[in-house]
């Protein structure tokens, strides 16, 4: 009945009750998966305890205790339950592992899949299906270095035919390429006539990682050279997504329109083609590239999704609307319509984005926490924080192990001043999630951006680097702290590299703050004018530029005056 009311916590809680005490296997099944669909890990485990001591050898209670514990980001309970699923499940090693893959795949918990992926290798360590998650798992946690030593490894026990199998990685240009500012996201290769086998697929992944983690003109070199051998569209895709994945963008471009001539791939290399143009602010060539895709329907949720912020950006909010309508599925069905519900505040219809935001939450349950901090977002940006706090104090009731809610409540109380609530917030998550690169990088940069113990932000900040050395938020925040603490040209450094790969409004206001201090305020205002083509709306970024528009620029390197801890 609580389920048919859209109240998943409501029938979480009767369906753990129900199985506190129940023997019988299909009620635990059941409780575990309504449970677990609810978004509630701290009640999946406890009926997945139950099951385990109601059939201790039940494979599938295992797995629903290792992803609860993930979830918890409780990595050891986690690692502990894998290695009985991994050791134990009648369909082997091998395939357990692939299915790990696939799921860690879909999970944002990059950081804590990481680290269980590392101790499942120390288990595993005769197994390349253990080494190659690991790799992945660190290519996603942005440590390339550490992809590369697993993935070489793994590649070195991989047969070359046959073999471990897995899931499909992040081959088509999604992950390590994402992870790393380009745009080329999403399944890029087409059908299943595609499909490599694994070592030459684990080959392309490890060349990927080798291109993040610096070492670029080899890679690079023998995608070019496979090629002249095999002039292949998909050789020449593979060629153009690691171009991409160095940021070598106009050769990528260059790959592209060739392979565009080929009639079965001319819709993909649009596709990537329109998303480098768009990440570029080249507005009007992205338009033509995408309106191309919907007449030969083809992409349609991205084309759509992609014209509809560029009609957002152009200040066209009807024919935005109309476009946001159209994204019906994928990864940008959610963003869209959260696109359209700021829209119809904004403009004067809250009734409208109100009814939007319900329906919303009906369709789509599994996203309910995302819903609700975008809302919370909408009416903090409507100048009503009232509600806004109110949606999240909710949001936490309903979904108390939702660590992205609790960010978001975070971020609401620093807006507000209320400094001291927003590190409280952030101190309880980091203390539920020690080992957590993103709890302590929250905490840490929230620490320094308002000058409080610098000594500590930089302690937390740069323990999250060292698990995540890629990782553009890390390093921004390790360059902000820097920055307070007077330390200029290594700020700027570490600013750079972040800006290299997300070319955000936070990152850009940061970086030009200090080539502002460091007496170059014409580098600093190219940063915020290339940052203001691709983030207008940016808050900190026009806070940014006005603030140091009103006062002339310094005579010379100019640091702050570091705070006392």
């Amino acid at each position: 009945m609580a389920l048919a009311r859209h109240q998943p916590r409501i029938a979480a809680l009767q369906y753990t009750a129900a199985a506190a005490s129940g023997t019988d296997d299909t009620l635990l099944e059941r409780a575990v998966r309504v449970t677990s669909d609810a978004l509630q890990p701290s009640l999946t485990a406890r009926v997945a305890a139950r099951w385990i001591a109601v059939d201790p050898k039940s494979v599938e209670a295992h797995r629903a205790a290792a992803q609860a514990a993930l979830a918890l980001y409780k990595i050891d309970d986690a690692a502990a339950h894998y290695r009985i699923v991994l050791q134990t499940s009648p369909l082997g090693t091998e395939a357990e592992f692939a299915a790990l893959e696939t799921y860690l795949g879909s999970n944002d918990n990059v950081f804590g899949d990481r680290q269980l992926a590392d101790r499942l290798a120390s288990s595993f360590a005769s197994s390349a299906a253990a080494l190659r998650l690991q790799g992945i798992a660190a290519l996603r946690a942005d440590d390339p270095a550490a992809a590369v030593r697993s993935l070489t490894a793994a590649l070195a026990l991989t047969p070359a035919s046959g073999g471990p199998a897995g899931a499909k990685s992040d081959a088509a240009g999604g992950g390590a390429a994402a992870n790393s500012g380009s745009a080329a996201g999403g399944e890029a290769k087409g059908g299943d006539k595609n499909i490599e086998t694994p070592r030459a697929e684990l080959r392309h992944t490890l060349a990927r990682a080798r291109v993040l983690a610096g070492d670029a003109e080899q890679p690079l070199a023998d995608a070019e050279s496979q090629v002249r051998r095999e002039n292949s569209p998909i050789n020449r895709l593979d060629y153009a997504l690691l171009l991409m994945t160095a940021q070598r963008d106009s050769a990528a471009i260059e790959q592209l329109e060739i392979l565009a001539k080929n009639s079965e791939y001319t819709a993909v290399a649009e596709r990537l083609i329109g998303l480098l143009e768009y990440q570029e602010g080249h507005l009007e060539a992205a338009t033509e590239r995408f309106a191309q895709l919907v007449k030969s329907e083809k992409y349609l949720d991205d084309a759509f999704f992609y014209l509809g912020l560029i009609a957002d950006r152009s200040e066209d909010p009807e024919h935005a609307l109309r476009l946001y309508a159209q994204v019906t599925s994928g990864d940008n069905a959610l963003p869209a319509l959260l696109r359209a519900t700021t829209i119809l505040q904004k403009h004067g219809a809250p009734a409208a984005a109100e009814d939007l935001l319900d329906r919303l939450l009906e369709a789509e349950p599994e996203r309910a926490p995302d819903i609700l901090a975008a809302r919370a977002r909408i009416y903090m940006d409507a100048g009503d924080p009232a509600h806004a706090l109110e949606v999240l104090r909710r949001g936490n009731a309903d979904y108390p192990d939702n660590v992205d809610l609790q960010y978001a409540q975070a971020s609401l109380f620093e807006e507000l001043g209320r400094v001291s609530d927003s590190l409280r917030e952030l101190t309880t998550v980091m203390r539920a999630r020690p080992e957590d690169p993103a709890a302590e990088n929250a905490l840490g940069y929230t620490l320094a951006d308002h000058s409080r113990d610098l000594r500590r932000a930089r302690r937390l900040i740069e323990h999250a680097y060292a698990a995540s050395p890629k990782n553009s938020a890390i390093l921004d925040s390790l360059g902000w702290v820097l920055y307070r603490q007077g330390h200029l040209a290594e700020a700027e450094g570490y600013l750079r590299t972040a800006y290299r790969d997300d070319r955000g409004g936070d990152i850009a206001a940061h970086l030009g703050e200090v080539l502002w201090r460091l007496g170059r305020p014409a580098e600093a205002e190219h940063v915020w004018i290339e940052a203001t083509g691709t983030e207008p709306d940016n808050k900190l970024l026009k806070a940014t530029r006005q603030r140091f528009h009103v006062s002339p620029p310094p005579p010379g390197n100019t640091a702050p005056t570091p705070t006392a801890d």
